[in-house]
């Protein structure tokens, strides 16, 4: 499941990067236009990708 997750959120923080903008919920985040809110959300995903890639790692006992 962390492997899942790791991949979803590090597809939503690729594409987001490439494509400058995201939508989610009713709200489009564009970096012109919100850069602050946007690096945040870039951020986040980025740190989740992050923390359930080093989930997946330690329960496949790669990292101890």
């Amino acid at each position: 499941m962390s492997l899942l997750l790791a991949i979803l959120f590090f597809a939503m923080f690729i594409g987001a990067a490439v494509r400058k903008s995201f939508s989610y919920g009713r709200i489009d985040y564009d970096f012109y236009e919100h850069p602050v809110q946007y690096i945040i959300i870039l951020l986040f995903f980025l740190g989740m990708a992050v923390l359930s890639s080093y989930v997946f790692l330690v329960d496949m006992d790669i990292i101890k």
